[in-house]
């Protein structure tokens, strides 16, 4: 379906505060799966008008925790939702909406994923198994790209946002040094000689055209094109287009499901929580 105009101008405004390009994508998924349900389940209402009834957004919460989502997904939907209504002037209206009153839990062992099915899941993202023709053939292309990204989150603990938040210029690969910079400061981390080698290995096989510049804002990770087996360029940007935050996240997942490893909870919240 076509964005909502309201939904495009809200989208523009985030931009323009300064919002990552990964979280304006999010906020882009999670609303426009809202409308997608509101137009199935209600269709009284005007198609792309943000309905003034508070009962409209629990219902689709209620919606989303039958669909066992998690409580962090939860959480994000109902505050991208809240962000919107603020948007609009709607939030005076009827309160903020509320995904769930449950508190967050205190972490156990359990959450934290074992030294066992690290080394099962990073093995399967290089492995072949299980894939098909046109799998195989864009595996080699993706595969050192995915590899490395499990590799600073496993072994470094990197969240989803602060990977693809990553450009070249925080990689310093003669000094093995990985820098993250985020709203609350900036950490240096030493990475070890193998997984340098193995994000090297990586970033030297991107063809020239695509390769990010050295010393520059240019992504590290990279989003790709399977049908046509190329990484994407954004001309407008002049620079090689950075893997969205939805495109680490179903690679999780699908990386996770084809590992085997069913203890990991195939969701964005859970998967940062096992790798701290």
């Amino acid at each position: 379906m076509d964005i909502p105009l309201l939904v495009q101008h809200f989208l523009i405004h985030l931009h323009e505060t300064g919002k990552k390009p990964s979280t304006v994508s999010m906020y882009k998924h999670d609303l426009m799966a809202f409308f997608k349900w509101l137009n199935q389940h209600s269709p009284m209402i005007t198609p792309g008008i943000l309905p003034e009834e508070k009962s409209c957004y629990e219902e689709y919460l209620t919606y989303l925790k039958e669909k066992n989502l998690s409580e962090a997904n939860l959480r994000r939907v109902a505050s991208h939702l809240n962000r919107l209504l603020e948007y609009h002037n709607l939030t005076d209206q009827f309160g903020a909406l509320k995904a769930t009153t449950k508190k967050q839990r205190d972490l156990v062992d359990s959450d934290f994923i074992t030294e066992k099915d690290t080394f099962s899941l990073l093995n399967s993202v290089v492995s072949k198994k299980n894939l098909t023709e046109t799998q195989l053939q864009i595996h080699k292309y993706i595969a050192p790209r995915n590899y490395s990204i499990l590799i600073l989150m496993l072994h470094y603990g990197l969240t989803l946002n602060e990977v693809v938040s990553l450009n070249i210029k925080n990689i310093n690969f003669s000094q093995n040094e990985l820098t993250i910079i985020t709203n609350k400061g900036k950490r240096v981390l030493n990475l070890s000689k193998d997984d340098k080698k193995i994000i090297y290995n990586y970033f030297s096989n991107i063809p020239a055209l695509f390769k990010p510049k050295d010393y520059t804002d240019d992504p590290l990770f990279l989003s790709f094109h399977p049908q046509k087996m190329v990484y994407w360029y954004d001309y407008n940007l002049n620079k090689p287009k950075r893997i969205s935050l939805i495109g680490v996240k179903r690679m999780i997942e699908k990386e996770v499901e084809r590992s085997g490893i069913i203890k990991l909870r195939q969701d964005q919240h859970s998967f940062e929580t096992v790798v701290y």
